[in-house]
Protein backbone atom coordinates (compact mmCIF):
# COMPACT_ATOMS: atom_id res chain seq x y z
CA UNK A 1 0.00 0.00 0.00
CA UNK A 2 2.78 2.17 0.68
CA UNK A 3 4.83 1.63 -2.73
CA UNK A 4 0.84 2.90 -4.63
CA UNK A 5 0.74 5.89 -2.33
CA UNK A 6 3.81 7.03 -2.85
CA UNK A 7 3.79 5.87 -7.07
CA UNK A 8 0.57 7.78 -6.94
CA UNK A 9 1.55 11.11 -5.22
CA UNK A 10 4.56 11.38 -7.32
CA UNK A 11 2.38 10.91 -10.71
CA UNK A 12 0.01 13.75 -9.06
CA UNK A 13 2.62 16.36 -8.11
CA UNK A 14 4.28 15.82 -11.80
CA UNK A 15 1.13 16.51 -13.59
CA UNK A 16 -0.15 19.11 -10.90
CA UNK A 17 3.04 20.99 -11.97
CA UNK A 18 2.37 20.00 -15.51
CA UNK A 19 -0.94 21.87 -15.24
CA UNK A 20 0.44 25.17 -14.24
CA UNK A 21 3.81 25.08 -15.83
CA UNK A 22 2.38 24.37 -19.25
CA UNK A 23 2.52 27.49 -21.85
CA UNK A 24 -0.30 25.10 -24.23
CA UNK A 25 -3.70 25.36 -22.49
CA UNK A 26 -3.97 22.04 -24.44
CA UNK A 27 -1.07 19.73 -22.79
CA UNK A 28 -2.72 21.44 -19.07
CA UNK A 29 -5.83 20.06 -19.97
CA UNK A 30 -4.57 16.51 -20.33
CA UNK A 31 -1.88 16.77 -17.72
CA UNK A 32 -5.20 18.18 -15.71
CA UNK A 33 -6.71 15.03 -16.75
CA UNK A 34 -3.73 12.84 -15.56
CA UNK A 35 -4.17 14.72 -12.21
CA UNK A 36 -8.00 13.83 -11.85
CA UNK A 37 -7.34 10.02 -12.75
CA UNK A 38 -4.56 9.46 -10.27
CA UNK A 39 -6.71 11.03 -7.26
CA UNK A 40 -9.30 8.17 -8.41
CA UNK A 41 -6.27 6.14 -7.81
CA UNK A 42 -5.81 7.53 -4.28
CA UNK A 43 -9.58 6.35 -3.49
CA UNK A 44 -9.29 3.52 -5.16
CA UNK A 45 -6.50 2.59 -3.18
CA UNK A 46 -8.32 3.54 -0.14
CA UNK A 47 -11.26 1.72 -1.00
CA UNK A 48 -13.57 4.46 -2.20
CA UNK A 49 -14.81 2.90 -5.37
CA UNK A 50 -17.67 4.90 -5.61
CA UNK A 51 -15.36 7.81 -5.18
CA UNK A 52 -12.90 7.41 -7.88
CA UNK A 53 -15.85 6.38 -10.54
CA UNK A 54 -17.28 9.46 -9.79
CA UNK A 55 -14.05 11.05 -10.21
CA UNK A 56 -13.19 9.45 -13.09
CA UNK A 57 -16.76 10.18 -15.03
CA UNK A 58 -17.41 13.20 -13.73
CA UNK A 59 -14.13 15.31 -13.44
CA UNK A 60 -11.64 13.53 -16.04
CA UNK A 61 -14.95 13.02 -18.23
CA UNK A 62 -17.06 15.57 -18.42
CA UNK A 63 -15.15 18.54 -16.67
CA UNK A 64 -12.10 18.34 -18.68
CA UNK A 65 -13.86 17.72 -22.05
CA UNK A 66 -16.27 20.97 -21.33
CA UNK A 67 -12.99 22.39 -20.77
CA UNK A 68 -11.73 21.24 -24.11
CA UNK A 69 -14.27 22.11 -25.89
CA UNK A 70 -14.01 25.91 -24.70
CA UNK A 71 -9.95 26.00 -25.64
CA UNK A 72 -11.14 24.86 -29.08
CA UNK A 73 -14.13 27.32 -29.34
CA UNK A 74 -11.77 30.30 -28.21
CA UNK A 75 -8.88 29.04 -30.35
CA UNK A 76 -6.08 29.78 -27.61
CA UNK A 77 -2.85 29.87 -28.15
CA UNK A 78 0.22 29.76 -26.88
CA UNK A 79 0.66 33.13 -24.44
CA UNK A 80 3.77 34.62 -23.92
CA UNK A 81 5.41 36.26 -20.71
CA UNK A 82 4.64 39.74 -19.50
CA UNK A 83 7.22 41.71 -17.37
CA UNK A 84 3.82 42.19 -14.87
CA UNK A 85 2.82 38.55 -14.12
CA UNK A 86 5.10 38.60 -11.32
CA UNK A 87 2.84 40.44 -8.65
CA UNK A 88 0.69 37.60 -10.19
CA UNK A 89 2.92 34.76 -9.22
CA UNK A 90 3.56 36.71 -5.59
CA UNK A 91 -0.25 37.11 -5.08
CA UNK A 92 -0.75 33.20 -6.17
CA UNK A 93 2.11 32.19 -3.95
CA UNK A 94 0.07 33.88 -1.24
CA UNK A 95 -3.32 32.38 -1.86
CA UNK A 96 -1.57 29.18 -2.11
CA UNK A 97 0.20 29.28 1.23
CA UNK A 98 -3.15 30.71 2.74
CA UNK A 99 -4.97 27.92 1.37
CA UNK A 100 -2.71 25.29 2.79
CA UNK A 101 -2.30 26.96 6.33
CA UNK A 102 -5.95 26.35 6.05
CA UNK A 103 -5.91 23.09 4.97
CA UNK A 104 -3.35 21.91 7.14
CA UNK A 105 -5.31 21.16 10.37
CA UNK A 106 -8.27 19.60 8.44
CA UNK A 107 -6.28 17.18 7.12
CA UNK A 108 -4.17 16.10 10.64
CA UNK A 109 -7.76 16.38 13.02
CA UNK A 110 -10.00 15.09 10.27
CA UNK A 111 -12.26 18.02 11.39
CA UNK A 112 -14.12 20.44 9.25
CA UNK A 113 -13.97 24.04 10.59
CA UNK A 114 -17.23 24.08 12.56
CA UNK A 115 -15.61 20.84 14.63
CA UNK A 116 -18.37 18.39 13.32
CA UNK A 117 -15.60 14.95 12.34
CA UNK A 118 -15.43 14.12 8.60
CA UNK A 119 -18.14 11.48 8.10
CA UNK A 120 -17.14 8.76 5.99
CA UNK A 121 -20.48 6.66 5.02
CA UNK A 122 -21.94 5.13 1.95
CA UNK A 123 -23.52 5.94 -1.39
CA UNK A 124 -26.61 6.83 0.39
CA UNK A 125 -25.15 9.17 3.18
CA UNK A 126 -23.41 11.15 0.76
CA UNK A 127 -26.14 11.27 -1.99
CA UNK A 128 -28.22 12.55 1.47
CA UNK A 129 -26.06 15.02 2.35
CA UNK A 130 -25.48 16.50 -1.07
CA UNK A 131 -29.04 16.91 -1.96
CA UNK A 132 -30.56 17.77 1.27
CA UNK A 133 -27.74 19.82 3.35
CA UNK A 134 -25.57 21.25 0.08
CA UNK A 135 -28.39 21.48 -2.50
CA UNK A 136 -28.01 25.13 -2.50
CA UNK A 137 -24.40 24.38 -3.30
CA UNK A 138 -24.53 22.50 -5.85
CA UNK A 139 -26.74 23.99 -7.80
CA UNK A 140 -25.17 27.65 -7.94
CA UNK A 141 -21.91 25.43 -8.83
CA UNK A 142 -23.75 23.78 -11.75
CA UNK A 143 -25.20 27.79 -12.44
CA UNK A 144 -21.42 28.53 -12.68
CA UNK A 145 -20.62 26.78 -14.93
CA UNK A 146 -23.16 27.12 -17.32
CA UNK A 147 -22.31 30.85 -17.24
CA UNK A 148 -18.96 30.06 -17.37
CA UNK A 149 -19.34 27.94 -20.83
CA UNK A 150 -22.13 30.82 -22.28
CA UNK A 151 -19.76 33.23 -21.77
CA UNK A 152 -16.50 31.46 -23.05
CA UNK A 153 -18.66 30.74 -26.24
CA UNK A 154 -19.89 34.66 -26.88
CA UNK A 155 -16.45 35.71 -26.29
CA UNK A 156 -15.35 32.73 -28.93
CA UNK A 157 -18.16 33.73 -31.50
CA UNK A 158 -17.08 37.76 -30.71
CA UNK A 159 -13.93 36.92 -31.43
CA UNK A 160 -14.13 35.61 -35.16
CA UNK A 161 -14.53 38.48 -37.90
CA UNK A 162 -17.28 37.94 -40.42
CA UNK A 163 -16.37 35.90 -43.81
CA UNK A 164 -18.99 37.21 -45.84
CA UNK A 165 -18.53 41.15 -44.73
CA UNK A 166 -15.09 40.88 -46.46
CA UNK A 167 -15.79 38.98 -49.27
CA UNK A 168 -18.34 41.28 -50.50
CA UNK A 169 -16.63 44.97 -49.50
CA UNK A 170 -19.12 45.27 -46.60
Amino acid sequence: MTFTMTVLAVLLLASAVGVVASKSPIVSALCLVGNLVTVAGFYAALEAHFLAAVQVLVYAGAIVVLVLFVLMLLNVKDETQRASDAGLKVAGSVVATLFFLLLFPILVQGILPGGEPILVGTVRDIGKIVYTEYVYCFEVASVLILVAVVGAVTIGKRAKPSVLSDRTGA
